[in-house]
């Protein structure tokens, strides 16, 4: 018990070194490249765009491309938002399923849906 009370002790210093600012250098003391390159990384565009992955819990998600093209999170990838129904494949697959098994049989439901 002891051992773990100074590891969180020891930590806590740890951290309160690191708030005070103390090793951050002063902004004057920069050199003028550095303060060049850290303003133009803040302005470097960020966010999704066309093509990337996205997951499965942003599907129907929209939002705008660094180009300024509006997008949705559409079966995984980043697409074009042109208005269609975002598709999400496992679920999908699970409605499709949960349709079917209401009117046919479970060895029906996967010949029809060719699973299994």
């Amino acid at each position: 018990m002891t051992e773990i009370v100074a590891g969180l002790a020891a930590a806590a210093v740890v951290m309160t070194g690191c708030a005070s600012g103390a090793d951050r250098p002063e902004v004057g003391s920069m050199s003028p490249s550095a303060r060049t390159t850290q303003s133009t990384a803040a302005q470097t565009p960020s966010g999704p765009s066309i093509g990337q992955q996205c997951p499965g819990a942003d599907i129907g998600r929209t939002a705008t491309d660094p180009n300024g093209t509006a997008i949705v999170c559409d079966n995984y990838v980043w697409a074009p938002d042109t208005g269609q129904t975002p598709r999400h494949r496992w679920a999908d697959d699970q409605r499709a399923w949960t349709d079917c098994i209401a009117t046919h049989s479970p060895a029906e439901c996967r010949r029809i849906l060719g699973v299994g």
